[in-house]
């Protein structure tokens, strides 16, 4: 298991949401929206690092990301994503 932080803003049209270790950015309309937009888009960046052979970005402490003032009005949550061999088939 991998666990992304993802830090989430409030739009007027939602929550914009950005994954700083891997530099997506996306957005829901509500938070649980823009959680599972940012799990869809993390395993979709991880999938092409792994077609092409890249190794995956190691998670930066989150303390590194909370002294960042882009992120100064931001919530912060984290993601968890599974590999292909712990995730459950539905």
């Amino acid at each position: 298991m991998m666990r992304f932080l993802i830090a989430l803003e409030q739009t007027e049209r939602g929550f914009s949401v950005q994954v700083p270790d891997l530099a997506i950015v996306t957005w829901g309309k509500n938070i649980a929206e823009a959680k599972l937009a940012a799990s869809e888009a993390i395993q979709a960046n991880l999938d092409t690092y792994q077609e092409i052979g890249k190794k995956i970005p190691i998670p930066k402490p989150v303390s590194c990301h909370l002294e960042n003032p882009d992120f100064a009005d931001s919530l912060f949550a984290y993601v968890d994503m599974f590999e292909e061999s712990e995730r459950i088939a539905a």
